[in-house]
């Protein structure tokens, strides 16, 4: 009998121990274990100063300049709903990608900042959790599928070190979010083999609140992949398991309670996205749509290009049509003995489930070249959200990761259901193995005997090829009956080491940005070095926070840094990935933006400038409007293009009169021309404006303040109405005489997503307690 058929005969398939207090306490060696292997893998940010992961432009200008945004705005007693720093201001928690409302995060409050600034060590510290805590849920799901300890270290190792998801440093949002998967699926499976229904509805709620994390941390992306391997692996285990109304039954439900409880789980980020989603651009290349437009397919790009494949276990080949290119790299040996798990556990139903995911998402990582990803592209809805279709290989680095724990024990025989099965055959598998570490050692060989010392090609390959020799050697030593401590130990080491070889994460600030990879591929950071260049702006920043008054700034640079959610400097600029429709409008007016200065590069040829450093010049704008001003004048256009033409009318002063779409309800007095009209704006927090006005006669103030729903308006202590000025400015009707007007940020979208995800937390406790205590 075939090993696996004897485990599934005794194990039901998947499996069904539950973790005894022994368990418990390995399960807790198991992580301080993940721990320590996680910071020697990482020793170039956790043991030396040398490296950093913050180096490229998105990494620095959006993770960074987020979190430190993010923990300074809670330190102040304001959840950081509005930027008021970046893009003229805007909604923060619009975009999925800040994960303004991941909990993890809260980690950070109590950390004091460095030099006013988040602390790029704590942001190292935190990556390197990230990747054990991942670990250590795949050693979780590993033991559910009752492989044995060591093969949980190794499908952690695997996923959380290998594959797509090492490659995410630059994205936090889409790591956060990818660690939660095997969480999902552990629970998802206790759910569709659980015998009473409420117990399914219970671990089926606690699946859909991992997939709620996810979401909460950001990564679009990862969320549809992980809701696919949700309703996939529901109709597998359905389809597999003598089908029949009941069985559909019980999976409908589960399907149903883990999606209503992540979309409720998570309803506190995606209304306020599905909100700014209806008015905010996606760049597409140089290409603008709508954010919620369906993205045509000829815009759908970032595929893996074929051979790219390869890069499964061979470092150097790498492929994909785009710079945003995710290396699926897991590895020589991983690869292996996900093979070996194939091949001797396929009675396993969930090996099958996990071998068809991970051929279906290499299929799809092809984009265009794969008719599969036309078809679901034609037919799945928003699955064009996940536009850079080589980011699937996500779920083919988690599924080779789970396998390889499947087959670590097949080649170890490690299971205590083995000692009475005859030896293994491995004679298809070595035969093939030996061929090719002929073919390695023939092409290792080969440029010397030319008389080169290396034939010009990349010491990559020369490095792919001698890992691939060094885990024949240990597959031969092993599987002559070397079961050992020692044979773990050389094959975890060699997982560990194979993974760091071609792990580039970390880059080395000495060489200038660029590192080994980086100077023999030729690709990448071109030698910026996107910190540097953010903290050079330390000087400007402070000359800019002692002038007087309320002010923007625009950045005339190449690839600006963000200032704003870095210094705390109010920008017309930012950085992000979609930006409001209106703005986009308006960001040709920078002086009706209230952008006094202008910054440029030291190198900058201009005179006049009122600040000068090593990096760069700030030069004042007299003609920039005011913060807010008075008009008593509007003018109606209901035509939202004609009305954004008349802004470049000869003689239109947006001073004097008011752009609006429709006409307002009351009507505005005379300018009395005194001159002592006034508006003021005062230091307020950064989900409010405060104004103090003066004005001669009913009039509109207008704000150089983005136009968006959720803001409230009070003119002395009365609600007041906040119309449209000027495109996508903020008006609001202000009486004779002196007047406070406050505006304060209370978008419904959030408290009606807080409402529904506290009920869908609360409400899983109270299952997940019952199930606990049943």
């Amino acid at each position: 009998m075939d090993s696996v058929e004897l485990r599934q005969s005794n194990a039901g398939n998947a499996g069904s121990a539950r973790v005894t207090e022994s368990g418990r306490g390995t399960s807790l060696k198991a992580a301080v274990l993940f721990l320590v292997m996680t910071v020697i893998f990482y020793w170039k940010i956790t043991l030396v100063h040398q490296y950093s992961l913050l180096l490229g432009f998105e990494g620095v200008n959006q993770a960074y300049a987020w979190f430190n945004f993010w923990v300074s705005t809670i330190r102040q007693g304001v959840w950081p709903l509005w930027d008021p720093f970046t893009f003229s201001g805007h909604a923060f928690a619009g975009e999925m990608q800040t994960g303004a409302f991941y909990p993890l995060y809260l980690i950070f409050l109590p950390i004091p900042f460095r030099d006013g600034l988040f602390s790029p060590q704590l942001y190292h510290v935190f990556f390197v959790l990230t990747h054990a805590l991942c670990a250590w849920f795949v050693y979780l799901l590993a033991r559910e599928f009752r492989l044995s300890v060591f093969a949980g270290l190794v499908a952690g190792v695997c996923f959380s070190l290998g594959g797509a998801l090492a490659r995410f440093s630059e994205w936090p949002d889409l790591l956060q979010s990818g660690i939660w998967l095997p969480l999902i699926v552990l629970l998802l499976v206790r759910a569709l083999k659980a015998i009473r229904t409420e117990s399914a509805v219970a671990w089926s709620a606690m699946s859909g609140l991992a997939l709620a994390m996810a979401v909460l941390a950001g990564g679009l992306h990862v969320v549809i992949m992980d809701g696919i391997v949700i309703v996939s692996a529901a109709i597998f285990h359905a389809a597999t398991t003598q089908p029949s109304r009941a069985v559909w039954t019980r999976t409908a439900i589960v399907v149903a309670v883990s999606c209503g409880f992540a979309l409720a789980g998570g309803a506190v980020q995606l209304l306020p996205s599905a909100e700014y989603g209806r008015l905010a651009l996606r760049w597409i290349g140089p290409t603008a749509l709508p954010a919620t437009q369906k993205i045509p397919y000829n815009y759908i790009g970032d595929a893996l290009w074929p051979h790219g494949l390869l890069g499964l276990f061979l470092g150097s080949f790498a492929g994909a049509s785009s710079g945003e290119y995710v290396d699926p790299y897991m590895g020589v040996l991983p690869v292996l003995l996900a093979i070996i798990g194939i091949w001797k556990s396929w009675a396993c139903l969930w090996v099958r489930y996990l071998t068809g995911l991970a051929v279906a998402a290499c299929l799809y990582s092809l984009g265009s070249f794969s008719l599969l990803h036309g078809f679901l592209y034609a037919v799945t809805p928003w699955l064009w959200a996940a536009r850079e279709s080589d980011r699937f290989m996500y779920l083919t680095g988690f599924s080779l990761a789970v396998l390889a724990g499947f087959g670590i024990d097949v080649l170890f025989r490690m299971d205590a259901l083995f000692s009475n099965v005859p030896a293994f055959s491995w004679e298809p598998l070595s035969r093939v193995f030996k061929w090719v570490a002929v073919a390695c050692v023939a092409a290792l060989v080969y440029p010397f005997v030319l008389g080169g010392a290396g034939g010009g090609r990349s010491p990559l390959i020369s490095l792919s090829f001698l890992f691939i020799l060094l885990a024949y050697a240990l597959y031969h030593y092993i599987i002559r009956g070397h079961y050992g401590r020692w044979a773990r130990f050389l094959a975890l080491a060699l997982i560990l080491f194979d993974l760091s070889a071609f792990d580039w994460s970390a880059i080395n600030e000495i060489t200038g940005g660029v590192n080994s990879r980086d100077k023999i591929l030729e690709t990448a950071t071109h030698g910026r070095e996107e910190m540097a260049r953010l903290l050079s702006f330390r000087g400007a920043a402070d000359f800019l926070r002692s002038r007087p008054g309320r002010f923007r700034v625009e950045l005339a640079a190449d690839r600006p840094p963000n200032v704003g959610d870095g210094f705390g400097i109010e920008e017309t600029a930012g950085s992000g990935v979609t930006i409001q429709t209106d703005y986009n409008q308006l960001r040709t007016h920078p002086g009706l933006m209230n952008a006094r200065y202008t910054v440029r590069p030291a190198s900058a040829t201009e005179t006049g400038a009122v600040y000068q450093d090593s990096a760069w010049k700030v030069y004042e704008n007299p003609s920039a409007f005011p913060r807010a001003w008075l008009v008593h004048a509007t003018t109606v256009e209901p035509d939202p293009d004609k009305l954004l033409a008349r802004l470049d009318t000869p003689g239109m002063d947006p001073h004097r009169i008011a752009l609006l779409g429709t006409p307002l309800n009351s009507s505005l007095d005379a300018p009395a021309d005194t001159g002592n009209e006034q508006a003021d704006l005062r230091r307020s927090p950064q989900d409010r404006v405060e104004v103090d006005v003066h004005a001669d006669g009913r009039a509109l103030l207008v704000l150089s303040e983005l136009f968006y729903p959720g803001w409230k308006a009070t003119v002395n202590g009365q609600h007041a109405e906040i119309w449209k000025v000027d495109g996508g400015l903020r008006g609001i009707v202000v009486p004779n005489g002196d007047s406070r007007v406050s505006l304060h940020y209370v978008p419904a979208s959030f408290f009606a997503g807080f409402a529904l995800t506290s009920i869908a937390f609360v409400g899983g406790g109270i299952l997940a307690f019952r199930l606990w205590r049943s």
